[in-house]
């Protein structure tokens, strides 16, 4: 049988290296919890302009009840400079946050909004008159919002707030008047500042965008405003929608689309359907109430334990889960000092890299940890008998970890031996004569089965954080019986 190539395949834990190459995904570190009793619900990160510090805000409520939700804001080191209760008990259905000229306002449907001033604490939102006499502040709305150009736009409903401009001279990100409000077909599910300083709104009626020349006015209005319909995409809930490096994104009902152009090039999210000896295979009816998190490298989508991670530029797709954790959901990202992604979920803040899931080394919980999985179905010709007797795949285990097939559910697996010319940790001395210092070589293994029938799934697996996957496999039928019998009995 010719060569599978396994690059297309549904993917577990799996994820490309900077070099391109595929690979177990790394370790997810818990570098921080929540206090007890309680769960994280939101949060973000926010760089200092002026002095260059990182702030995170963590929004955080009573676990058992879903009560008493609270913003901590705390420093790089996660000790905390201020907890301010929100005076809600809710999880709310979205927390969004603007900045501009070091002003921050923190928004959302659920509760008042909150504002303050990027390295010191937070209020909640009090209107500040006008620097234009001819124009008079009205009250903060709540809801959604964004930071647009030099200003600060906020989502009630249909309606849009677009507050006055904002310069080291003047303006406040406090400051709402009636004239700059704006009205949408129907209600807004998410605001974004899209490229080019584009507004991107997307409603239940289609995606609408104005562009950044509109907020050089000193009213921008509703007369006579160039609102044009980018896409025919229909958004029903919060959280659905991210911004990633300049386009937008949105859930659809089998995972999701660019939204600020026309586009029906769908990204689908379901695992190829099929028996799992590696699981879990993850699928979903509707993925549209599911939560979408913009992330560095591309749209996160977090759908109760697992999370689908999407590196645009290699174009590879796969669903995480976490190996010791029960409560791996996801809620937003964080991001250090020097601009590494943090994952924010529930139970804690989530650091990738290394080969340690929450506070447990990988190499003492072999029967736990996740697995990079590849699954797919190899075509076969429906006129023959397809027996499979052998599978034979590769990855970079390095004689301590295994590599794993499965057909139709039936699982193999074997340990290849170490490579003997590579440098060995714990044993090869430095500079030894003879030891090659290389990275560890892929290594195969041919695994034995007796499968019968023409539904051929086959699953190929590694362990290990940042083990290197083979993106072939080769798969060997039995060749006794190429044809079935055939059905008039001839």
């Amino acid at each position: 049988m010719p060569l599978q190539n396994v690059s297309g395949w549904s993917k577990l834990n799996v994820y490309p290296l900077q070099s391109g190459q595929f690979a177990a995904r790394p370790g997810l570190r818990r570098i921080h919890t929540p206090d007890a009793g309680r769960n994280f619900v939101g949060g973000f990160s926010v760089l200092n302009p002026y002095t260059s510090e990182i702030w995170h805000y963590l929004f955080d409520v009573v676990s058992a009840s879903t009560t008493a939700l609270r913003l901590r804001i705390v420093d790089e080191d996660f000790v905390t400079w201020q907890e301010f209760p929100l005076g809600v008990n809710v999880d709310p259905r979205i927390i969004t946050h603007a900045v501009v000229e070091g002003e921050i306002v923190i928004t959302s449907p659920d509760f008042d909004t909150v504002w303050g001033l990027i390295g010191s604490g937070v209020i909640f939102a009090k209107k500040v008159a006008s620097d234009n006499p001819a124009t008079t502040a009205i009250d903060i709305p709540r809801g959604i919002c964004s930071s647009w150009c030099n200003r600060v736009v906020i989502a009630n409903g249909a309606s849009l707030f677009i507050s006055d401009p904002i310069s080291a001279t003047g303006g406040s990100a406090r400051t709402f008047v009636g004239q700059n409000q704006n009205q949408r077909p129907a209600p807004v599910f998410g605001l974004h500042e899209g490229a080019g300083g584009l507004l991107v709104v997307l409603t239940s009626r289609g995606v609408y965008g104005l562009d950044a020349a509109a907020a050089a006015t000193g009213i921008v209005g509703s007369n006579g405003t160039d609102w044009r319909l980018l896409n025919h995409h229909e958004t029903y809930n919060y959280a659905s929608s991210a911004n990633i490096r300049g386009r937008v994104f949105a859930l659809s009902r089998g995972g999701y689309l660019l939204v600020d152009i026309e586009n029906n090039e769908e990204e689908g999210l379901d695992d190829v359907m099929a028996p799992r000896a590696y699981g879990p295979r993850v699928a979903n009816d509707d993925y549209r109430s599911c939560r979408m998190i913009g992330g560095d490298e591309g749209p996160l989508v977090a759908y109760g334990d697992v999370l689908s991670v999407h590196a645009l530029a290699d174009d590879v797709r796969s669903w995480w889960t976490c190996a010791v954790d029960t409560t791996f959901r996801a809620r937003g990202t964080l991001r250090t000092a020097d601009g590494k992604e943090l994952l924010l979920c529930e139970d804690g803040v989530y650091l990738p890299g290394g080969n340690v899931d929450g506070e447990q080394l990988l190499s003492s919980e072999a029967a736990t940890q996740p697995k990079a999985v590849l699954a797919g179905i190899v075509s076969t010709d429906p006129s023959a008998n397809p027996t499979v007797r052998e599978v034979t795949y590769g990855a970079s285990v390095g004689g301590a970890g295994s590599v794993y097939c499965a057909v139709r559910g039936d699982a193999q697996s074997a340990t290849p031996p170490a490579d003997t010319r590579s440098l060995i940790i714990g044993t090869s001395s430095w500079g030894a004569t003879g030891v090659i210092y290389q990275p560890t070589p892929v290594v195969s293994r041919r695994l034995q089965f007796n499968i019968n029938g023409d539904d051929v799934s086959v699953e190929v697996a590694a362990d290990y954080p940042e083990t290197r996957l083979h993106v072939g496999a080769s798969v060997e039928f039995s060749q006794s019986a190429p044809q079935r019998p055939n059905d008039r009995g001839n």
